[in-house]
């Protein structure tokens, strides 16, 4: 009983350090968010060794599994679970949450996609080093012990004797049989039980070759929204709010979403040509409750972390944050205000060594263009 709730426990940690494992590789920056402050500090910082925090989960499971015995089934039990429950997951997760499976910016980490990657290589290093190496080098070490073993009156002096002895004299093995003939009805028994084990074998090999067939189909044929669908589901999703001790603000997923949102009408020209209120119905902000469509809507200035104001003709059309992250729609109008020209969106938030090197070639250029 206590070995099994022993057992239990060390495949509990190990699935927890499994799970860190994956999530260190997938999102990085969510643990140790890049700072452009970081370049100013003298000495040590514990972002030298942002590219080994992975080492700390896999030395988790490592302990769990050394533990006590089955120190393979533990290992591989919690590794290869949450292999597949993050490949079940990922389809799924990329129809729905897009933002926790690729990255949205250039500059972010590699979300899921990259995790499951890194995860796949130690997976792959994990069965060669564990079923391949090890057992290869103690089987080389058990035969190299046995072969320089000897029993200790062979090599006694008393006892030896010349070659012509051992001629003269050679060993004679006396053979003894301690039974008649052959039980015929052991060796059916046997015969039996040896089948029943090869048909449960064949059977767990079948299991695992279909379930494998069935997670690779799972991945690629879970119907994922083409670019119409995407963007319904981003127009549904962008408008998500939470009351904060700051005020009414998106959720991170709603702000994830307004900037895929944003990026496709600025892609498109989506709203050119449309009047402030025909835009508003594309944008679908009826739905939105008027106090918050109002703050959604807001054109005052702001001032955003990644950009330099030089753009001073364009206006401020829809803005929605989640936190430090934004995503503002600008829109620059024609001669006489009524419609539309031209869209633009702008994000800030999400990497600060991003917003900080967007910032400076903004001024850079402001500065060029006033010499000139």
């Amino acid at each position: 009983m206590l070995s099994g709730i022993m057992l239990a426990m060390r495949l509990a940690v190990a699935v927890f350090g499994a799970l860190g494992l994956l999530y260190v590789l997938s999102y990085p920056d969510s643990i140790l968010p890049p700072s452009p402050d970081i370049a100013y500090v003298p000495g040590w910082t514990v972002y030298d060794v942002k590219e080994w925090m992975w080492v700390v989960p896999l030395l988790l499971m490592e302990l769990a599994s050394a533990a006590g015995k089955r120190k393979n089934f533990v290992w591989f039990t919690a590794q290869d679970g949450v292999l597949v429950a993050a490949l079940w997951a990922y389809p799924v997760l990329r129809a729905t949450v897009p933002e926790l499976v690729e990255p949205t910016f250039s500059f972010e980490d590699g979300k899921l996609q990259q995790g499951l990657v890194y995860y796949g290589i130690i997976c792959v290093g994990s069965v060669l080093l564990r079923k391949v190496l090890v057992p290869a080098l103690s089987r080389n070490s058990a035969e190299e012990q046995q072969e320089g073993a000897m029993d200790a009156a062979v090599l006694d002096p008393a006892h030896a004797l010349t070659v012509r002895e051992i001629a003269a004299k050679p060993r004679q093995v006396r053979v003894r049989f301690l039974f008649d003939g052959p039980d015929e009805g052991l060796i059916q028994v046997f015969v039996r039980i040896m089948r029943r084990i090869g048909i449960l074998r064949a059977l767990k090999n079948l299991g695992i070759a279909l379930f494998t067939i069935a997670t690779v189909l799972w991945m690629f044929l879970y119907p994922q929204p083409n670019q119409q669908e995407a963007l319904e589901r981003d127009k549904a999703v962008m408008y998500e709010s939470r009351l904060t001790p700051h005020g009414r603000e998106g959720t991170p997923r709603a702000v994830h979403a307004a900037y895929r949102v944003m990026r496709f009408i600025s892609d498109h020209e989506s709203l050119a040509g449309l009047s402030v209120p025909q835009a508003e119905k594309w944008l679908q902000l009826e739905r939105v409750p008027a106090d918050y469509r109002r703050q959604l809507r807001d054109e005052s200035d702001i001032e955003l972390a990644s950009t330099n104001p030089i753009f001073e003709s364009r206006t401020r059309f829809l803005t929605i944050r989640s936190g430090r992250r934004i995503a503002v729609l600008y829109v620059r109008m024609n001669k006489d205000e009524t419609a539309i020209n031209v869209s633009e969106v702008t994000d800030a938030g999400w990497n600060a060594v991003a917003d900080a090197l967007r910032r400076k070639f903004g001024a850079d250029l402001r500065a060029n263009s006033s010499m000139r």
